[in-house]
């Protein structure tokens, strides 16, 4: 008599990944590429170059629109099941007068939920420029209180370097994460990215707890080099560390942790720290840096010096 049929028993769920910290590298990512709940962002963003003629370039032009989006790059290639995160568009607020703007909280998650980001994602950011659009992106999560992310160490270029497999075409991979769920994710901002009213807090003396760190260049901070916005120079009191030129290696990795703390070293540690750059963006890769360190009390100024260089009324110096 033959035995009866048993159903097979279900495959149990996969477990959802968890990331090993704030900064992952291309080994880990794939991985883990594909593990439910894990979704991957290019956030590059592809800014207009800096006027050529010397008359424009004198006085700043005051322009710091992005080009259309770095869509086009992410079509052409990218990381398998990756979502284009637009900063400059649909992740961004344009009636704030200065371009990257955050929105509030309820629109931000709105468009995050577009791309497959909920409350218990998990969340691996890259782009293909200097880190500092990465940043960035993972910044405002960390503003609506999304500490689940992490940034891709090196980039596309990094992933490319190590012959890790893309994907092109317009439309979005079939296995990408869908849409997220459209509730239970509070939509109140964190406060770690701020507007002018704390800058001048700190300008007027009435936030003594409070540095203020410019995150440009050594020209661009002192006024020496052709900027986009409206004046050069720095805010007043500021001191200067060039994220760009201090926390990256050639390849565009972040330096070791010992070279970090180096680099950092000349930031008091006893005090709070207000980040600004020319437009909150490289910022950002200063910041997470310091978070990724262990300092916490840090903070962005969103406007940074685009908002700031087109009031008359604010004060900055070249010297």
């Amino acid at each position: 008599m033959p035995l009866p049929d048993h159903p097979a028993a279900p495959t149990p769920p996969a477990a959802a990944v968890d990331l090993p910290g704030p900064l992952v590298d291309v080994a880990w990512l794939r991985e883990n590429l594909h593990r439910p709940g894990l979704v991957v962002l290019d956030a590059t963003v592809r800014q207009k170059p800096l006027p050529t003629d010397p008359a424009a370039r004198a006085g700043g032009t005051g322009d710091a629109a992005p080009l259309p989006s770095g869509r086009d790059d992410w079509e052409r290639v990218r990381i398998p099941g990756s979502r284009y995160a637009d900063l400059a568009g649909a992740l961004a607020a344009p009636e704030a007068g200065f371009s990257y703007a955050m929105p509030d909280g309820e629109r931000f998650t709105a468009a995050l939920r577009e791309l497959g980001v909920g409350p218990d994602s998990r969340v691996v950011v890259y782009d293909d420029d200097s880190r500092m659009w990465s940043t960035r992106l993972w910044w405002a999560l960390r503003e609506i209180g999304l500490h689940t992310a992490a940034v891709l160490d090196g980039g596309l270029q990094e992933w490319l370097a190590q012959g890790a497999p893309v994907a092109s075409g317009p439309e979005a991979d079939p296995d990408t994460a869908p849409a997220a769920p459209g509730t239970g994710w509070p939509a109140e901002r964190r406060g770690t990215l701020v507007d002018k009213s704390k800058v001048l807090d700190v300008v007027h003396g009435s936030r003594p707890d409070r540095v203020l760190v410019c995150a440009l260049g050594e020209d661009a901070f002192r006024g020496l080099a052709p900027t986009r916005y409206s004046r050069r120079g720095h805010i007043p009191g500021s001191l200067n560390l060039p994220a760009k030129d201090r926390l990256l290696d050639s390849r565009g990795r972040f330096l070791p942790r010992p070279a970090l703390e180096e680099a950092v070293s000349g930031l008091p540690a006893d005090t709070g720290t207000l980040l600004y750059c020319g437009g909150g963006i490289s910022a950002t890769l200063l910041g997470f840096v310091l978070v990724l360190l262990g300092r916490d009390d840090v903070t962005v100024y969103d406007g940074s010096i685009e908002e700031w260089s087109a009031d008359p009324s604010l004060p900055m110096i070249t010297s």
